[in-house]
């Protein structure tokens, strides 16, 4: 997590390991009768502070015992403690960076963006439907509905059960191509919107990714038969997917993310790292763009990689979803408290 983020963490007054939806459902009880604060967890493989309580009276409730799961040739109907490794990745249209111990819940809860996400959308875009415990009792959201809670992070209730579409993935091929001129690089990028990855990254992001010669600008294409590298797609995911993290993590470096309109990929910096990963949401494509060790000064939609409101993190549309929808189930913001903005002043 980032250290602004890492200072807020408080130290709960106890845990609660459930395992069963009734327990989930006694739970609620206690929440609504007592004014309980809760703070869910799956694997707490999150970066943004959603599994860490912000006031030392909260309990945390680890779901990640919870599990069960089911396929049939279009959805996967999941318990939030499920792990993606349990299913099988190749299984879901996009995964996190964590696939390797986050649980299916935790990522509907409060992932976004993630391998295969340019391709088939973002996870509220392949969400189906959702149950969720709230203060005020169960409630079961289906279609478009299910935005009032996927990317919430556990501010509107714990999440049980969620149906997600299934795919099926072919062999994928992976290739780097260097261009000297940013347009050529974001023309070539944009003719690939189809594949599972794009990320168009700068010599400076390359070379602390530990390669020597590159162009001043590189896209990096994954897709389905494609005439590049074949790599499997859990190391598709880690060598390529990760890259901003990884280097954080080697370098300590300062970092941010912008998500950008593609007409702004134009004006990208080159005095400092960058990792511009095409995606897409709501059936619109942009950039989902990591700047690290400089202060970008690009205009876009900030997502805050600092902050722990899901306020800075959400665009105008889905984050009216949520607010509403905490406004009527849990207007004393008992479920992970502090962390959506829902109230005037």
């Amino acid at each position: 997590m980032s250290p602004v983020i890492e200072k807020k963490r408080k130290l709960p007054s106890a845990v609660v390991f459930l395992r069963r939806e009734d327990e989930v459902e006694r739970l609620m009880e206690i929440v609504s009768d007592f004014k309980v604060r809760v703070v869910e967890r799956g694997k707490g493989t999150n970066t943004l502070g959603g599994a860490i309580p912000l006031t030392e009276e909260s309990i945390v409730v680890d779901l990640s015992g919870m599990k069960g799961f089911s396929i049939n040739k279009q959805e996967i109907v999941s318990s939030p403690g499920t792990q993606f490794e349990e299913v099988g990745v190749e299984e879901f249209p996009l995964v996190p960076t964590s696939f390797y111990m986050a649980t299916i819940g935790g990522f509907v809860s409060g992932g976004s963006l993630g391998l295969g996400s340019l391709r088939n959308g973002a996870v509220w875009d392949n969400v189906k439907e959702v149950t969720v415990y709230t203060p005020r009792g169960k409630v079961s959201l289906s279609g478009d509905d299910v935005k009032s809670v996927v990317q919430a992070g556990g501010t509107n209730g714990v999440v049980t059960r969620v149906k997600i579409r299934r795919i099926r993935r072919g062999k994928l091929g992976v290739k780097r191509t260097p261009f000297n001129s940013i347009d050529k690089a974001i023309d070539f990028a944009l003719d690939h919107e189809d594949a599972e990855l794009v990320s168009i990254r700068n010599d400076k992001m390359m070379r602390a990714m530990g390669y020597e010669s590159v162009g001043k600008w590189n896209v990096i294409v994954g897709e389905e038969e494609g005439d590049g590298e074949e790599v499997p797609f859990r190391e598709l995911i880690t060598n390529f997917a990760g890259a901003y993290y990884t280097v954080v993590n080697k370098l300590k470096v300062k970092y941010s993310s912008v998500d950008l309109p593609l007409y702004k990929l134009y004006e990208l910096p080159s005095n400092c790292m960058v990792d511009a990963e095409l995606s897409r949401s709501q059936g619109i494509m942009f950039s989902h763009t990591y700047f690290l060790d400089c202060d970008p000064s690009l205009n876009g939609y900030k997502f805050d990689l600092h902050s722990v409101l899901i306020n800075d993190r959400v665009e105008s549309n889905r984050l009216s979803m949520m607010i509403n929808f905490k406004r009527n189930y849990d207007p004393e913001d008992l479920m992970n408290p502090g962390k959506l903005i829902f109230q005037d002043g």
